[in-house]
């Protein structure tokens, strides 16, 4: 790895959050794209996701990304494809939708946490300006911080209804 990516790389990992509130309506996006998913509503889900990835790109400040549900995952000899993020321009991120074995809808917890995933790398680019975007034990603590956020009710003490953490 070159001195320039080392840094990026070392810049990433010491993130371990974002700075941005996703707010109530990104709450309720999760919530109703849970719900469809537990359903098996995979005709209304995708629009829901798409307007989640535009929500948190507003709240975040990055540039809007292209989201694409697809069907049933891609397999290969290390396991399915959940999902993928391509920084080009225009950004854009590919999930699928349905398990590639049994063809069954991606469990709910499942498609959120990938799709908040490759949002993760599109933050990383397009709000935290990191001009990479690696796997580190940084990235790692800001999905689960993001999972976290849009998954627990701010608290109701709370005059300006941030989050606890």
């Amino acid at each position: 790895m070159s001195a320039a990516a080392q840094r990026r790389y070392l810049a990433s990992d010491a993130i371990d959050h974002y700075t941005f509130d996703p707010g109530p309506r990104a709450r309720s996006l999760v919530a109703r794209l849970m719900a469809e998913l537990e359903a098996g509503r995979d005709r209304t889900a995708p629009a829901t996701a798409r307007e989640l990835a535009a929500e948190l790109c507003v709240r975040a400040g990055a540039t809007p990304v292209s989201l694409e549900v697809r069907g049933v995952r891609p397999r290969n000899t290390r396991g399915e494809l959940h999902g993928l993020y391509y920084p080009a321009k225009p950004p854009r991120i590919v999930l699928w939708m349905r398990t590639a074995q049994r063809r069954d809808v991606v469990k709910p917890k499942t498609f959120v946490r990938t799709l908040l995933h490759e949002i993760g790398h599109h933050l990383d680019y397009a709000a935290l300006h990191l001009g990479d975007s690696y796997h580190t034990a940084g990235f790692f603590k800001r999905e689960s911080w993001l999972m976290r956020a849009l998954t627990t009710a701010p608290a109701s003490d709370d005059p300006n209804g941030t989050l606890p953490f």
